[in-house]
Parts: C-alpha cells; sequence; structure tokens
C-alpha cells in the first residue's frame, strides 16, 4: 500500500479530493457523536461535581514535565527521547521507537510548538515512530503545547462515546482531531471560566483549559458509579 506522502505522486487529484473529503467527513462525524454524547449542559454539571484524586503524584509530576519544554526553544531528538519516556510513565505500557524518521517528526513536533495543529497524515506519522500510540502521542503533544493539544485515552474516549476503547478505535487520528476541536468548542463558552477555575483550584494550581475539560472528562464516573 502507498503511503499518504506518495499518493500525490500517482492517484488523479479527483480521487485525492474523494479521500481528503472522506478524512474531513469521518472527524465531522465524530464530532457530532461527541455532541450527541455529552451535551455542553452535562459537561458543565460534571465539573461541578470534579474532585481532585487523592493520588498526587501526577499533579506532582505534571507540572515538571510542562516546564522541561517551556524551557525548550527548539525541541531536538534528545529532548523527544527526554519527552516521550516521561510522558510514558504515565502508561502502564514500556516504550518503542517503531522507525527511525525522526527528522519528519522533530519538524512536526516543532511546528506543534507554535501552534499548528498536525493533519491527519502527520498524525500518522507521529504515532508511526511513537510505538504506534495516539496516546502516547497526544500526551506528548500535550506537554509541548497544553494550550492547544488535550490529552487522549481510553477514559476520555468511552466518556465522549459511551463506547469502551479498544486498539482499534482509540488509535483514530480523525478521532483526535474531532477530540480537540469539541475541546476548542466547550472551553470557548464563556460558562466554562467558572467551571476552568474551580477545577484549578481543586487540584492547587493553574492548568490550560483544554487540560481542565481532560481532567473533568477523566474523573467522571459512569452510571454504574465506575470511572469512565
Amino acid at each position: 500500500m502507498l503511503r499518504d506522502s506518495r499518493l500525490r505522486r500517482y492517484l488523479p487529484s479527483a480521487i485525492l479530493i474523494v479521500i481528503t473529503d472522506k478524512k474531513q467527513s469521518n472527524s465531522i462525524n465524530m464530532i457530532e457523536k461527541f455532541r450527541s454524547t455529552v451535551s455542553f449542559d452535562k459537561f458543565i454539571q460534571h465539573g461541578k461535581s470534579f474532585k481532585a484524586s487523592d493520588k498526587k503524584t501526577y499533579y506532582i509530576s505534571y507540572k515538571e514535565f510542562l516546564e522541561y519544554f517551556k524551557n525548550t526553544n527548539e525541541i531536538t531528538k534528545h529532548n523527544l527521547i527526554i519527552g516521550i519516556n516521561f510522558a510514558y510513565g504515565w502508561m502502564p505500557t514500556i516504550f518503542d521507537f517503531c522507525n527511525d524518521d525522526f527528522d519528519n517528526v522533530l519538524k512536526i513536533l516543532n511546528r506543534a510548538k507554535q501552534d499548528i495543529i498536525p493533519s491527519k497524515d502527520e498524525l500518522d506519522t507521529l504515532k508511526g515512530l511513537l510505538n504506534h500510540s495516539l496516546v502516547g502521542t497526544s500526551k506528548l503533544l500535550h506537554f509541548i503545547n497544553p494550550e492547544c493539544f488535550a490529552i487522549w485515552d481510553s477514559k476520555v474516549y468511552k466518556y465522549l462515546t459511551k463506547n469502551k476503547a479498544n486498539q482499534n478505535n482509540i488509535s483514530k487520528s480523525e478521532s483526535y482531531l474531532a477530540y480537540l476541536e469539541f475541546c476548542k468548542e466547550l472551553t470557548e463558552k464563556e460558562e466554562y471560566n467558572k467551571i476552568h477555575s474551580q477545577v484549578c483550584n481543586a487540584v492547587g494550581y493553574k492548568m490550560t483549559k483544554f487540560r481542565t475539560a481532560e481532567l473533568i472528562m477523566f474523573s467522571t464516573k459512569n452510571d454504574d458509579g465506575n470511572e469512565e
């Protein structure tokens, strides 16, 4: 199968338009799915009920992870290796570099640091190097630029879809892009400002709105009383 980067050299423009439109359609469909599952009013109620976890390790390490990339002007291979490994300190799996496409990945990450959201194909490039994991990729992106990227994982996926996450559905880059757009939609509403401040106060320090939105989704319990 041809890589996306090679498709433009071999496929007619009409077919490329269909492929692009399909990717955009998938992302739009996911946003509609998120909206139908979690209304803004429902999300606000969950935000009002947010309680900080008793496990403080994540809260303590989180600020240091952000500080590391905040003080990094240009992300190098050295920074990437350190960053993805501390990101995996928040994950139950062992990390593995799955190819040697460091040059392209570093270009994408440095653009992400400048508020440029990767395309679906660029996200696929990132996770192709980073253990084939969109979850790990999202954590790295968030630590690099917490204003523009939110952490994506199985609990967030279930909160937004009411479906149990598996390797197939949680790994779709277009779903992550839809998630970022949905976070933006939720957090730009004026009513969210009070909830954002409340979550920051509960945790004990200032965070971005994308981080507080993700914490609400991650921490909200389902109808059975279990965390999503």
